[in-house]
């Protein structure tokens, strides 16, 4: 069966490197991932856009593997939000959609540390942010940064890049006043009401996720809208917290990939410092450390138990693709 792969915000940049773990796993069940990464942004229906046509071109090069497979999305955070929009908008061809700690709250909600303090301090700064943004001499210094960093880094550091470079945009989204995500929840839910088309649907919540909003999509789905007669919804509550799929067990690394990638990860979280993504930076710099040499016992359970979740479900339905007419 082949996948189709959507982390959350800021992570989803990079979902080889964050979601390293699950996604092995995952494959190690004889499940062929794409998992597409996305900038993160206030515009969700961009994202979608975004993440669907680098799938649909990826299918393409693999026509001759993926085209008798069953087909399923799995979807993290906002990447379930971001499937969601995909199956309202697009007459995509699955057999179900998985959806992981499913959020969809407004910005100031989902964001941490995005408040009325933040904004103005943001939009103080953007005259100096904008001079950055467009000077020659600057923009040249970054791109031969970034250049260096690409041809003397080990193969890890280029994979942090994505994550970092995600950063100046949303800021700059902050100056000019952006507060909201397009659309607004509200909105989403009412796109998922009148126009989400695959029927088969297994919805997991994690048990220590306090900021889990499950019981909302089940109520949209199973209620209110108009594939609901032909719903084929399972719900399962599991083990572990909003970023169990993140974790990772990097045992018998080489010392000097190590060091980088703790380097990469303190990078990561400093650089962040004083936007409203510095707790989520802090969290994924967690995630890619190399405090320890294994993943805690109770964790890889968790995670073997997620994964066994799911493969377990989409291989009970590999059968016709049900579609709303």
């Amino acid at each position: 069966m082949v996948v189709h792969f959507i982390g959350g915000i800021f992570v989803g940049a990079a979902p080889q490197l964050t979601y390293r773990l699950f996604l092995e796993r995952l494959a190690e069940k004889d499940v062929l991932v794409i998992a597409t990464p996305y900038a993160s942004g206030f515009d969700h229906f961009n994202i979608a856009d975004e993440v669907q046509f680098k799938f649909d071109r990826c299918c393409r090069s693999l026509q001759e593997t993926v085209q008798d497979l069953p087909s399923f999305g799995i979807g993290h955070s906002l990447g379930s939000v971001i499937h969601l929009l995909i199956g309202s908008r697009y007459a995509v061809q699955r057999n179900g959609n998985v959806f992981m700690a499913f959020n969809n709250k407004e910005a100031s909600l989902a964001i941490p540390l995005f408040s009325p303090v933040l904004v103005p301090m943001a939009q103080s700064l953007g005259p100096l942010l904008s001079q950055i943004a467009t000077s020659p001499t600057i923009r040249l210094g970054a791109e031969m940064t970034r250049k260096q960093l690409e041809t003397l880094s080990p193969p890890i550091m280029k994979q942090i890049l994505p994550l970092v470079e995600q950063l100046p945009p949303l800021y700059m989204d902050l100056v000019k006043g952006r507060e909201d995500f397009i659309p607004k929840p509200e909105e989403t839910r009412r796109l998922i009401r009148s126009y989400y088309g695959i029927s088969r649907n297994l919805l997991i919540k994690f048990k220590d996720d306090s900021i889990d909003e499950t019981s909302i999509l089940a109520q949209v789905l199973g209620v209110e809208s108009s594939i609901s007669s032909k719903l084929d919804m399972s719900l399962r509550t599991l083990p572990g917290d909003h970023g169990l799929p993140l974790q990772q067990a990097l045992p018998d690394v080489p010392p000097r990939m190590a060091e980088a990638v703790n380097r990469g990860s303190e990078f990561l979280a400093n650089i962040a410092v004083g936007t409203p993504w510095e707790s989520m930076a802090k969290e994924v710099g967690g995630s890619l450390g190399m405090d320890s040499k294994i993943l805690r016992a109770d964790m890889s359970k968790d995670l073997a138990l997620l994964v066994d979740a799911i493969t377990s479900w989409m291989a009970s339905n590999m059968g016709p693709k049900l579609l709303r007419p």
